[in-house]
This record gives C-alpha cells, sequence and structure tokens, in this order.
C-alpha cells in the first residue's frame, strides 16, 4: 500500500473518472485548478481537508469514502448510474426532462433497429 495521499489521489481520480470528467471539470465543480487537481491524483500534493471536502462533495460522496481503505467494487450497473447522475447533477429540471426524454427516444429507435 501506497501513503495516504497516494490512496486518496487514486480514489479521487476513480470517482471523477467513474463520473466521466476531466480533471478541467472536476476543477470547475470544486473552484480548483485542474492541475492541483492532478497533483491530487498522482499523490504529489498534501491535500488539506478542506479542499478534501470540497472534492468529496462535487463528487457526490461523503468524505469518508475518500479515506476508507476498504471500498467494494461497484458494479457495472452503479457505474452508469453514477456517470448519469453526474451528467444532470448540475441541470435545471427542464434540461434533466429534455435529456431523459432524448435518452429514452434513442433507446427505443436502437431496440427498433434491432428487430
Amino acid at each position: 500500500m501506497g501513503d495516504i495521499y497516494s490512496e486518496i489521489g487514486l480514489r479521487v481520480r476513480r470517482e471523477r473518472k467513474r463520473l466521466g470528467w476531466t480533471q478541467e471539470e472536476l476543477g470547475e465543480k470544486t473552484g480548483m485548478h485542474s492541475a492541483y487537481i492532478g497533483q491530487i491524483e498522482r499523490g504529489t500534493k498534501k491535500i488539506s481537508l478542506a479542499a478534501l471536502q470540497r472534492l468529496a462533495q462535487s463528487l457526490g460522496l461523503r468524505i469518508g469514502r475518500l479515506l476508507d481503505e476498504l471500498l467494494p467494487p461497484s458494479s457495472c450497473a452503479d457505474e452508469w448510474n453514477s456517470k448519469i447522475d453526474g451528467l444532470l447533477r448540475d441541470k435545471s429540471p427542464q434540461e434533466q426532462d429534455l435529456l431523459y426524454s432524448t435518452l429514452r427516444h434513442l433507446s427505443k429507435s436502437m431496440h427498433k433497429k434491432k428487430k
């Protein structure tokens, strides 16, 4: 096991990628520079508790999730749900409805093509 900063950085990277975000997108959501996000993810920067809390909140997690050593593996469905949640999180209810309708229409269209 590496040092605690490397472990936290790996967890931050995993959660960011699970949501389908770039370092720039996570930086925008946290108010942190993308270079700083990269340093955190590589474990080369010692992160403060306040910064860790901002990251956890932006990722939709409790801070303990980034500190927990024994994380259960997430299922594929959990990963997709998290990615979709990440897309919808900052959208208005009208935008969420539009995205849902678009996805539903696309799904129906794909189903028809299989027949």
